[in-house]
């Protein structure tokens, strides 16, 4: 059971570094065309969020110390939030 909720995790965490490198990658091209601080700004924040997902790998699971399922199933509610939220605003910054 724990397997499965670290693969889930797992690639919910993939699929969210996606998303943030995805928009990392539009605000680069927008710093490109208009080089205005507002635009560094969100490069900037984009970056910051990237870190913020790679370090949420399921570090604690993978050095040995005990996980408990209950806690992995939070983790991953909060991981499909956090997609959820990356895929609503990538489809704003799209347009």
């Amino acid at each position: 059971m724990s397997e499965v909720l670290l693969t889930i995790m797992g690639t919910l965490t993939v699929a969210n570094a996606a998303l943030v490198a995805l928009i990392m990658y539009n605000f680069v091209q927008s710093y490109k065309a208009i080089k205005s601080r507002f635009t560094l700004g969100l490069l900037l924040f984009s970056s910051i969020l990237l870190v913020q997902v790679v370090f949420s790998l399921p570090v604690i699971v993978l050095s040995g110390v005990v996980y408990p399922p209950e806690a992995m199933f939070f983790d991953i509610i909060a991981g499909s939030f956090e997609l959820v939220a990356l895929l609503i605003f990538l489809s704003i910054i799209m347009k």
